[in-house]
């Protein structure tokens, strides 16, 4: 990784998340806190949970753990005084939700910290008193330009702090073709050797895997094994959506990054129904494990894919599935697809463009 640009001082950079749970923005800020600081720079995960301390120093980055997992005096105090001592002292602060917005509002003031709010949720915050937080927001982050378009015409008040689009990215060198540890999923897992499909994520409402269990299910008899990597609190109902529809699915649950480059690369296609995700992160992992993709069109997908996936109408399970259909017909499509899927994740979606852009941004400031 490049080091600090010449005639810029290392900085010291937190990096505030109240997420109760390690999701896809946890792995970002924690990507990006290791990149920032094989720059030179100091870089501290601040958090509220337990889930997220152990995320951190798995990764064996510098964490601490504060009441900042509601907007409350109390851990608005916390995070002022931790930010103002000497282990921490930050120069920055980055900031994940708009609670975090709040905290990091108040912990600014009077002083010369700059808040960068790193938004990665489908609608902007607009409530009252994130509106007034807002003022301490010296710029916004954007994951796509759709997504940064939507947010400025739905919160003007935004329009204060100056914006950048920076996509997130992942390890290519990690996420990357692998036939035989493709091969030997398939062999843990008896999928055999026909079509294989793969939806990663949490087992959330917001994802709406119902969309996806739907679609499949109208796809011709029997329908590919559908194997799904993720946890979360719908795992029993989805189990009995598959139970009532009569499809094969295998709920493997939350998987260590080898096993899951390897489910990657047993996929014939990965899926991905939510309507309105701002910026999957399966997705371009998927694309650069070289992988065929059929996903929702609505949100931020579009752009993220290009012409790299194939994209249907967002909420119709009838026209997912017959895309989907006929893409597993479709040998060839697929294969061009595949390349064009690792083509773009290399020239777009690398974790070393991502920390550089961050780098580059935070080093102005």
């Amino acid at each position: 990784m490049a080091s600090i640009a010449a005639g810029t001082r290392p900085l010291r950079i937190a990096l505030v998340t109240s997420s109760r749970f390690w999701r896809g923005s946890s792995n970002v800020f924690a990507v990006l806190a290791r990149g920032l600081a094989d720059r030179g720079h100091t870089t501290t995960a601040v958090v509220a949970y337990d889930p997220l301390v152990g995320g951190f120093q798995a990764r064996s980055l510098r964490v601490r753990k504060l009441p900042v997992g509601h907007t409350t005096f109390k851990g608005a105090r916390a995070l002022r005084q931790a930010l103002g001592q000497r282990e921490l002292a930050a120069d920055v602060v980055l900031v994940d939700r708009a609670r975090d917005i709040r905290l990091a509002a108040f912990a600014s003031l009077g002083t010369p910290l700059v808040v960068v709010y790193c938004i990665s949720t489908p609608r902007p915050p607009r409530d009252l008193l994130t509106r007034l937080a807002f003022r301490r927001v010296a710029l916004t982050v954007f994951l796509t330009q759709q997504l940064a378009q939507r947010a400025l015409a739905e919160a003007p008040f935004m329009r204060r702090a100056g914006h950048r689009v920076i996509p997130n990215g992942v390890d290519c060198d990690l996420f990357r073709p692998d036939e035989a540890a493709g091969r030997a999923f398939r062999r843990r897992h008896a999928l055999g050797d026909g079509p294989v499909l793969l939806g990663v994520g949490a087992l959330e409402i917001e994802k709406r895997w119902d969309l996806l269990l739907d679609g499949v299910a109208r796809l011709a008899r029997p329908a590919p094994p559908l194997v799904m990597c993720g946890g979360g609190a719908l795992e029993g109902s989805l189990r009995a959506q598959a139970e009532r529809v009569g499809l094969d699915v295998r709920f493997v649950g939350q998987v260590d990054t080898e096993t899951l480059v390897a489910a990657y690369n047993a996929a014939t296609c990965v899926v991905h129904t939510r309507p309105d995700e701002v910026f999957a992160l399966a997705l371009i992992e998927a694309l650069a494990c070289g992988r065929p993709v059929v996903a929702s069109g609505g949100g931020g997908t579009p752009e993220l894919v290009g012409d790299a996936g194939v994209l249907a109408p967002p909420g119709d399970p009838g026209a997912f599935a017959r895309l989907l259909e006929d893409l597993l017909g479709d040998a060839e499509r697929r294969a061009a697809l595949a390349v064009a899927a690792r083509r773009r994740a290399l020239e777009r979606y690398s974790v070393e463009r991502m920390v550089c852009d961050y780098a580059a941004l935070l080093e102005a400031l």
